[in-house]
């Protein structure tokens, strides 16, 4: 029974833990920046990327910048569930400007 109730503490900080990591990450109020592109990815509740994914405001700001939908949610899928992303801030952003360099845009 101790050894339930100390695996059930556990769980409990670990949930308590990655919500609120996750309560930080908020994205950015769509439109509120018209020149900015907001990287935000769901990321499931462990480091591994197993259901991450682009949230709508990064697609969305890839939209308003020229790409069609179906190349904003690519370029989305490949930031977001690039392991090497997970936490690395600066490694995503040089990520989306090298993707963005060498297809840039149709306006």
């Amino acid at each position: 029974m101790k050894a339930y109730l100390v695996a059930g503490l556990i769980l409990a900080s670990t949930v308590v833990a990655s919500g609120s990591a996750l309560a930080q990450q908020r994205p950015t109020k769509p439109g509120t920046d018209a020149y900015n592109i907001t990287i935000s990815c769901f990321r499931g509740p462990t480091r591994d990327v197993i259901w991450d994914r682009p949230n709508a405001v990064f697609v969305e700001d890839l939209v308003k910048v020229g790409y069609s939908y179906p190349q904003a949610h690519a370029i989305g899928e490949r930031i977001c569930r690039d392991e090497w992303g997970v936490g690395q801030h600066d490694y995503m952003r040089t990520s989306l400007l090298e993707i963005m360099a060498k297809t840039p845009p149709s306006h």
